[in-house]
């Protein structure tokens, strides 16, 4: 049965080749992909948080965000099979980890907007604040690259540590079905690709 839908199948491997996109636009500096990929990324956040929200049964938060005595719990039993649950979105501390990136990616997202490096480019919001915020907020959003970098790398050898154990993530995110996993009643993510589309579409018009 599936567990996860499209649309947030759909995001999280927009997401895996966006972040790096963004890593190599800007190294490159070519600014300008830089901010329209940034813009389809930020759109893409949103509508997955509304989806948080309103969406399918297990996109909502409701489904793998879990209290501190189900994460204790967990990591009690980390080294064995137990820490999986067969048919779970997450488990509890995977489920915090999802927050995690979700905030690292927003304050990535934010920053971007005020950031600036002085000569050739500068954020579509930088002229609302002083170059002394400027230079702060450009810092921090480099800073703040590191860290959701350094989130990503332990979410990826968590992957692996699962597939070695004879989980395979990767082909769940790819079909969006577990064993024993039950129907989630899905609904249309049609509404949730249409509203990032919007958005994006949007943030687009409006730089432009």
């Amino acid at each position: 049965m599936k567990i996860w839908d499209s649309f947030v199948r759909g995001y999280h491997w927009l997401l895996v080749l966006g972040i790096p996109a963004m890593w190599w636009t800007a190294n490159e500096g070519h600014m300008e992909w830089h901010l329209r990929i940034g813009i389809g990324i930020g759109a893409l956040l949103i509508a997955r948080l509304i989806w948080a929200l309103a969406g399918s049964k297990n996109a909502r938060f409701s489904a793998f965000v879990k209290g501190p005595g189900a994460v204790i719990k967990h990591f009690r039993s980390l080294m064995s099979r137990q820490s999986y649950t067969p048919g779970s979105t997450h488990n509890p501390a995977g489920g915090w980890s999802v927050l995690l990136l979700w905030g690292l990616l927003a304050m990535q997202l934010g920053t971007g907007l005020f950031a600036t490096d002085e000569i050739f480019f500068s954020g579509p919001l930088a002229s609302l604040v002083s170059s002394d915020w400027q230079n702060q907020l450009t810092d921090l959003h480099r800073l703040n690259f590191v860290v959701l970098a350094t989130v990503i790398a332990i979410h990826i050898l968590a992957v692996l540590l699962y597939r070695l154990k004879g989980i395979s993530l990767i082909a769940a995110m790819i079909h969006g079905k577990r064993d024993g996993a039950l129907a989630p009643g899905l609904r249309w993510s049609f509404w949730a690709w249409l509203l990032a589309a919007v958005l994006a579409a949007s943030g687009w018009y409006l730089w432009a």
